[in-house]
């Protein structure tokens, strides 16, 4: 490759090692939590609660690494070989651009402020340890044709649909 030709390697070897790390912190997470809930103590494990809530805008950070991984690798083209960057520039005018990038972080901050409310919102609700599942005679979602309902969190408790005794009448 010409030198003139070759991206910035610092940055796309960081943002691409980052990005990977955050996926396996990610996976690290879920098998930590999939233990716990093995042995019984997912909700008496406050390490991986604090974890999970410190882990909590790692997904963002990871896309944006990601991103940066292959918008800066792939310069000084938006197609290798055929169309460079330079080429590619929009003959808007700047007000034109102004106006829709206006637009767009009007519209993106409006949306991430109601997902941010909405995710601390969850968040303040600690989990209920034996959370039990739907009780005979509850009417749930109507689910698409062709998908049948998985067991229950608590499949031994006598209130949870499907290990749930019928009644008299329901066996009639």
């Amino acid at each position: 490759i010409p030198d003139d030709e070759e991206p910035p390697v610092g940055m796309v070897f960081w943002s691409f090692r980052i990005m990977v790390g955050i996926g396996f912190a990610m996976l690290g997470i879920g098998l930590w939590s999939l233990w716990g809930r093995v042995r019984g103590h997912l909700y008496d494990m406050p390490w991986l609660h604090r974890a999970a809530v410190l882990m909590g805008p790692s997904g963002f950070a990871a896309v944006l690494a990601g991103w940066i991984t292959t918008e800066v690798g792939r310069q000084p083209y938006v197609i290798y070989g055929l169309l460079r960057t330079a080429d590619a520039a929009s003959p808007l005018d700047a007000p034109a651009v102004a106006a829709s990038l206006l637009a767009f972080i009007l519209v993106y901050f409006t949306v991430f402020g109601i997902g941010v409310w909405y995710i601390l919102k969850l968040m303040g609700k600690s989990p209920q340890a034996g959370e039990l599942g739907a009780k005979r005679g509850d009417v749930g979602p109507i689910r698409t044709a062709g998908i049948t309902p998985g067991p229950t969190q608590n499949p031994g408790s006598p209130d949870t649909l499907p290990s749930a005794k019928p009644t008299e009448k329901e066996r009639v």
